[in-house]
Order: structure tokens, then C-alpha cells, then sequence
């Protein structure tokens, strides 16, 4: 049984949290045009929340600023970039992706550009806690997950959905069952059994909109200091999984929620946003669940009725930190202490992704020389 814990019956307050610098991806400058697709695409056959068909990528950007005292201050567009989605942070490297490639630069603005045929729409990265030079990727476009040795540019480990018992798809028009695969093989012998099959083996041509992948991996991550384990979010199935590199094997850590984004593991919990539930869930080692729920916050736009949106949430020490996209504000939590804040940011905003912290000046440099030209 989850307990849930309603958020509003917390103390308002802006003293229990000291200055956070913060830089964002934001996916988009258009909210309003994602909300509309979004509210289109619970109209679908597939019962499948996200688009039903190929769309151009649109242009997002790099946002760093700083929440202190429960306002927005140092606010700067750093750069614009086809969008942009997972971004993190660690040992003064920075990794940025954007839309199907990683920028990584180092601490005085070297930049190296990681590139695949297999990476599409990618949602996150992250550095490996031992190594800075690994990154872990999930690249949602595909169902897939790859690890990078970033100064050789070259790719260490990858996890596949499809072949490790997730690659029942819907069709989003019909809701019919399709399966996916990359195998002429089992394609073949799905054939033969009667199933609906889409075969893709070209990457770079084979495009699968959201509503139509089978996983839809949109979190990737180390679950340990040894790296031996990864944590994945699945979307479209509602949990979050444990993945054995060695044997492949997923296993379930959380399950029951709702187009759930950024599964971790923080001092032995397992965390991630049931984003349509609007809730923050919590498991502790001894398996009791606990969901922080912002059903009851103020400040929702008009229009959307009963529709949640927590698109991620990042721990911070005693901390939780989320993108509460349907207020369009940071809501700052201390659940010990019963407190919480909100934080409004601009309402056209669609923020993907947040890490707590600062680019170096040479990453500010470098990133500013990739800067695009507003559509």
C-alpha cells in the first residue's frame, strides 16, 4: 500500500532552503504547442499518451539561474539548441543532449560530440560515479540505453527493450498490438505466428513517434557506485526497472505509476515522478512506498482540468527539487520538515531537465559558440 502525502497541507516557506544554482534544459519556448499535442494524443486509439506521428524536433535552449529566497535570480538564456533534453554535471564535466547527440565539454570548454545511429529523441545522461569518462545515455526514440567512453567516442555497453521482453508496441491509430525489432529474423518468424511487426534496421529512417515505441525508456542511470547496475524509467509501462548488465535481466522496483520521468536511487531509495499522477513516488529498502502528491497545489493553467504534469524531480541532500510543468514553477520540498515552496518560471518554458550547479566560464564560452538561431 503507498501512503500518499498531500504537499499543500505542508508549510509554505522560503527559509528552509539555502541559494540553488540550477541549469535547465528547456525542451521548448513554445509550452502552449506541447500541451496541445499532448491533450491531442490522449485522444488516440493506442490509449498511449505522446505523439502519433513524426514531428520535427523543435528549438529549446540552456538556461542557468539561481532560486534564492523564493525568487528566480541570474537568469540567462545561455544558448539555443534543437532540443535539448538530459543535461548533467559532475567532476566539472558537462554533458548536454540534444535531440540525437551529446555535447560533452570539460571543465576548461574542450568539447567532444558523441554521435550514433542508434540515438534518437535522447531524455538523459548521466556520468558514470566512479568514472567521468563514461556517460550513460537513454535514447528514447529507440527503446535504448548505451554507455560511452566519451574521450574515445566510443560505445561500451547497450540494452535494447525489444530483446529483453519489451517489444510490444501499440499501433496508435487502431490500438492493435505491433511488435518491434531489429532482427529480419524475428521478424520472420513473428510473421509467421500472426503478429504485426515493424522491422527497423535503419535508425537513421526508421522513426517510431512516442505513442508507438514499446518502452519508451526516458531515464537512464547508474543504481550504485560500481556501475554494475543501471536504473531505467519506462513510460509507457508505468515503472521503474533495474537492469543487470551482465545478464540483461530487468527487474521491477516501482510500478503503478503514471508516464513516470528520472528514476534514481538516493541513500538506498528509489525515486521517480509519477508525472500524470502528479506525484514524487518513494521506496525505502524495507519496501515501504510513499507518494509526495501536488494534486492540491494553487496556480495550475486554466484549461487543464484534472491533468497532472511533474515532468522531473532531483534530490538535493534533505531536499526534493521538480518541474511542475502545469503550474510552470520549481516546487521545492523538505518532507521531514513538512515544508515546501513554489517557484514560478516563464510560463512559455517547457523545462525537460534540471542539475544543481554552475558551468565553468570555458563551458559558457563553448556552449554560447553552438548558440542556433531562433526558428
Amino acid at each position: 500500500m503507498r501512503e500518499i502525502i498531500d504537499i499543500a497541507a505542508f508549510e509554505r516557506s522560503s527559509d528552509f532552503y539555502p541559494a540553488i544554482d540550477l541549469l535547465l534544459t528547456v525542451k521548448s519556448f513554445d509550452l502552449a504547442a506541447i500541451r496541445r499535442r499532448y491533450l491531442h494524443s490522449r485522444q488516440s486509439g493506442s490509449g498511449r499518451a505522446g505523439s502519433v506521428e513524426r514531428r520535427n524536433p523543435g528549438k529549446g535552449g540552456i538556461v542557468s539561474l539561481r532560486i534564492e529566497k523564493g525568487k528566480i535570480r541570474r537568469e540567462k538564456v545561455v544558448c539555443r539548441l534543437t532540443e535539448p533534453r538530459g543535461i548533467d554535471l559532475k567532476g566539472g564535466k558537462l554533458a548536454i543532449a540534444a535531440e540525437n547527440k551529446v555535447y560533452c565539454f570539460g571543465q576548461e570548454g574542450s568539447l567532444r560530440i558523441l554521435r550514433d545511429p542508434w540515438f534518437a529523441y535522447i531524455h538523459t545522461v548521466r556520468f558514470h560515479p566512479g568514472d567521468t569518462d563514461l556517460l550513460l545515455i537513454s535514447s528514447s526514440g529507440l527503446d535504448m540505453v548505451k554507455e560511452y567512453r566519451i574521450d574515445a567516442a566510443e560505445p561500451r555497453f547497450e540494452w535494447l527493450a525489444w530483446e529483453h521482453g519489451y517489444a510490444l508496441s501499440r499501433d496508435p491509430a487502431s490500438g492493435e498490438a505491433l511488435w518491434l525489432t531489429r532482427s529480419a529474423e524475428q521478424a520472420a518468424a513473428w510473421h509467421k505466428e500472426g503478429k504485426r511487426v515493424k522491422l527497423l534496421q535503419n535508425p537513421a529512417n526508421d522513426h517510431l513517434p512516442t505513442a508507438m515505441r514499446a518502452a519508451f525508456i526516458n531515464s537512464a542511470d547508474y543504481a550504485g557506485l560500481s556501475g554494475d547496475k543501471l536504473i531505467a524509467t519506462f513510460f509507457h509501462e508505468g515503472k521503474v526497472v533495474e537492469i543487470d548488465r551482465a545478464s540483461g535481466t530487468a527487474s521491477d522496483l516501482l510500478t503503478g505509476l503514471k508516464n513516470p520521468h528520472g528514476g534514481h536511487v538516493f541513500r538506498g531509495e528509489v525515486r521517480a515522478s509519477s508525472t500524470g499522477a502528479g506525484e514524487i513516488v518513494r521506496k525505502t529498502e524495507g519496501n515501504k512506498e510513499t507518494a509526495l502528491s501536488f494534486r492540491a497545489l494553487p496556480g495550475k493553467a486554466p484549461g487543464l482540468g484534472d491533468l497532472e504534469w511533474i515532468q522531473n524531480s532531483i534530490s538535493l541532500d534533505h531536499l526534493l527539487l521538480a518541474i511542475d510543468s502545469n503550474r510552470t514553477a520549481f516546487v521545492i520540498i523538505n518532507p521531514g520538515a513538512r515544508k515546501f515552496d513554489m517557484i514560478a518560471y516563464n510560463q512559455n518554458w517547457a523545462v525537460q531537465d534540471l542539475i544543481s550547479g554552475r558551468m565553468s566560464e570555458g563551458q559558457e564560452r563553448q556552449l554560447r559558440k553552438l548558440d542556433e538561431p531562433a526558428d
